[in-house]
């Protein structure tokens, strides 16, 4: 069996509940004096599930970043994990954050290809340059007016399940990816590149070429920890832009 294949499950698996309590407690929980969790025997006992379970749930959270764990020790949840819940949130499909931000969004551009992908795909997917990705590129409007482009990439080794048609690639790009790849997304990583302006990003957007233009990558995780999306997003910054509260 090709180790890059992801594993079919079920929507709602034990370790998936644990999971999503867990963090949700770690993320929601404002007192800093709680710095660590309970032990695996006895988040096991008053959850009503193995240890086996809690494991496999505090591996995907430490992958998270969420917390550490060493052998013998207490698991502590990070500093960074006591912070998050006040820095930037944003995990959500492009349209919706569109309509969060107050515009009406539309999808008017969608192309879709197979592809060799390049050394900076490949180290984001943790496969090998070369291999074949499907790469779908969508144009968002808000209100009408061009918003955002994104370019998404999954590796075409994880699409099992059917063929690939435009009117699937219309919809949520993280609803096609769980129901092609038989996964479930879990987190992601997002990466704030200031950059320019291309002719082709120019041409889409209706931009000034080398104009400044905000860039942000992401790398979608599946609740394995496997990265089976990789996004590149652009945005005109006179319709979207992101705010961040820093703290000392």
């Amino acid at each position: 069996m090709n180790e890059n294949i992801l594993p079919k499950i079920q929507k709602h698996t034990a370790v998936q509940q644990v999971i999503e309590y867990l963090r949700n407690y770690i993320l929601t929980n404002n007192n800093n004096e709680i710095t660590k969790l309970p032990s695996e025997a006895k988040l096991a006992s008053e959850m009503g599930v193995s240890r086996l379970t809690i494991r496999e749930a505090l591996t995907v959270l430490e992958n998270e970043g969420l917390i550490t764990r060493s052998q013998g020790s207490s698991t502590m949840i990070t500093t960074f994990a006591r912070k998050l819940s006040e820095g930037i949130d944003y995990a959500g499909e492009l349209g919706k954050f569109i309509n969060d931000c107050g515009y009406e969004s539309t999808v008017d551009i969608i192309s879709y290809s197979c592809e060799s992908c390049n050394d900076e795909a490949a180290k984001n997917l943790r496969i090998e340059a070369g291999e074949e990705i499907l790469v779908v590129k969508k144009r968002f409007l808000a209100d009408g007016a061009p918003a955002a482009y994104c370019i998404n990439r999954i590796p075409k080794v994880f699409l099992t399940n059917k063929e690939i048609n435009e009117k699937d690639l219309g919809k949520s790009m993280f609803d096609f990816v769980e129901e092609v790849c038989n996964c479930q997304l879990s987190h992601d990583f997002m990466e704030i590149i200031p950059s320019l302006v291309t002719r082709e990003i120019a041409d889409i957007l209706k931009l000034e070429e080398s104009s400044p233009i905000l860039r942000v990558d992401v790398v979608k995780y599946s609740i394995e920890g496997h990265p089976v999306m990789y996004n590149t997003e652009y945005y005109v910054d006179k319709l979207i832009r992101f705010t961040a509260c820093r703290t000392k």
